[in-house]
């Protein structure tokens, strides 16, 4: 009796259709709202981070022009300058990432073109890369830079010493 009760149960489970869970990979969760939630969080990012540049200007008695132009946009690349490589760089990606929400791309890896994980762009909404092809580039990169050949240590050349 117990074998026909297991049947029954698997049977019934088959015929069950469940919605599957939507995949971590999937961007259907970036919904209009949501894309217009991020580029006004990215946005924000972008500018916090400008009015840093001009505030350090300010202390430093630097003047770039009136209110006018300092909004104007070719300056605020000219500010570019004063930033750090690092601050640069993320500057860059921010950018990129608003013109990707902007064309419809945001979400998608630049490399390979595959989703994003939600997580991770929820961490950091301007990553270029999924994670995984952003590991095999830090791979490549850690490959192609070899530390320092210790190979030779303890080794002595010319004999003076034994």
């Amino acid at each position: 009796m117990a074998k026909k009760s297991v049947k029954k149960v698997a049977a019934r489970a088959a015929k069950t259709k469940t919605k599957a869970a939507p995949s971590a990979k999937d961007l259907s969760w970036l919904t209009p709202a949501k894309l217009k939630e991020i580029r006004k969080d990215l946005a924000t990012m972008r500018d916090d981070m400008l009015r840093t540049v001009r505030k350090q200007q300010v202390e430093e008695g630097v003047d770039n022009g009136d209110s006018v132009d300092q909004a104007s946009q070719s300056i605020e690349k000219e500010l570019l300058f004063e930033l750090s490589d690092n601050e640069r760089t993320t500057l860059d990606m921010i950018e990129a990432a608003i013109r990707k929400v902007d064309n419809g791309t945001y979400g998608r890896c630049e490399a390979t073109q595959k989703p994003i994980g939600r997580l991770r762009l929820e961490a950091i909404p301007y990553c270029r890369y999924s994670i995984e092809y952003q590991n095999q580039l830090e791979h490549k990169e850690t490959e192609a830079e070899p530390g320092p050949d210790f190979s030779t240590i303890g080794e002595f050349s010319g004999g003076a010493e034994s």
